[in-house]
């Protein structure tokens, strides 16, 4: 397949298991999550963008969003980097994914360039050797170390999807970008020993604090692409001059559960578009459903889990 799904897939969760360790039952990353409910509403703007019947003027659909942080550990500390990952649930039955972070890019350019990483990640000489082969991969850690913040609460922080989408419009155009979510209450943050300093639930209770008051509201943006960007490395950001359309507002209301939503694999892939957005040749972006789909076979998820492999062995 041109999206290479699955290229790496086994070894990249192995990779991550060996740096970040194993737990049954849990993600591989963002461990620890909590699911909030609302809506998301067009403004219309994208129309002009993309067919996708979600940013279309009027077009409401329920939402949810669940939380993380990006430990591998449910009981770690919380981490500096938090998620937002989206589903839109489309009035044909389907659901839409976006998955987003509170950096402004990858250190990584590609999965192979992530197996380098792992395999000498415990190795300090190794790591420096690599890091001085590789240049623009100390660039690009160093850019995150020196400007990423803390969150210091979950609904004052920024969130980029990093990799880079196609968009085509009822006229057949198309547009490549980047998906921001901006908060409505503005951006906070503070170091990351201060937020380490709080017990792991402390960022989703000041959440769910907010929402007893009213909506937590995140309003979504789209950074469109100019010629000569690399629709394929997530590991350059973009400057934040680029034209910015507002698609629209996503309005959280409460708490809810993989349960309660009916989806208990509940996994959030970003190339589970719909018609009028696709994936680039990003082959980040394109691999991360394989992994997403073996992480969830190690936390035993679904029909394709380990242990009903094992059964149907044994019987």
């Amino acid at each position: 397949m041109k999206h290479g799904q699955y290229h790496h897939a086994h070894e990249l969760v192995e990779g991550l298991h060996g740096l970040r360790g194993f737990h049954p039952g849990y993600r591989t990353v963002h461990a620890l999550g909590r699911i909030y409910r609302g809506t998301f509403t067009a403004s219309g703007d994208g129309a002009a963008l993309t067919r996708a019947v979600h940013f279309q003027p009027g077009a409401t659909v329920p939402a949810t969003a669940r939380f993380s942080s990006s430990a591998a550990d449910p009981e770690a500390p919380l981490t500096p980097v938090a998620a937002i990952a989206v589903k839109f649930y489309l009035d044909d039955g389907t659901v839409t994914d976006l998955v987003s972070l509170n950096l402004p890019l990858f250190p990584l350019p590609t999965p192979d360039d992530y197996l380098k990483f792992f395999a000498v990640a415990a190795d300090p000489a190794a790591m420096a050797a690599l890091l001085a082969e590789r240049p623009k991969i100390a660039a690009a850690l160093q850019e995150i170390k020196t400007t990423i913040q803390a969150p210091k609460s979950l609904a004052e922080t920024a969130y980029n999807a990093i990799h880079a989408f196609w968009f085509e419009n009822a006229a057949g155009q198309r547009r490549a970008g980047r998906y921001h979510w901006v908060p409505e209450a503005g951006e906070s943050g503070q170091t990351v020993a201060e937020l380490q300093a709080l017990p792991n639930d402390a960022l989703f209770n000041e959440l769910e604090e907010r929402l007893e008051q009213g909506p937590v509201r995140f309003a979504l943006y789209l950074s469109l692409a100019e010629e000569g960007d690399d629709l394929s490395d997530p590991s350059t950001a973009w400057p934040p001059t680029r034209e910015r359309v507002l698609l629209g507002q996503l309005a959280l209301q409460r708490r809810t559960s993989a349960e309660e939503i009916g989806d208990p694999i509940m996994i959030h892939d970003p190339t589970r578009t719909t018609d009028g957005i696709d994936v680039t040749d990003d082959p980040v972006l394109n691999v991360r459903r394989g992994v997403y789909e073996v992480s969830a076979v190690n936390r035993g998820a679904g029909w394709k889990s380990q242990a009903a492999a094992a059964a149907a062995g044994a019987s």
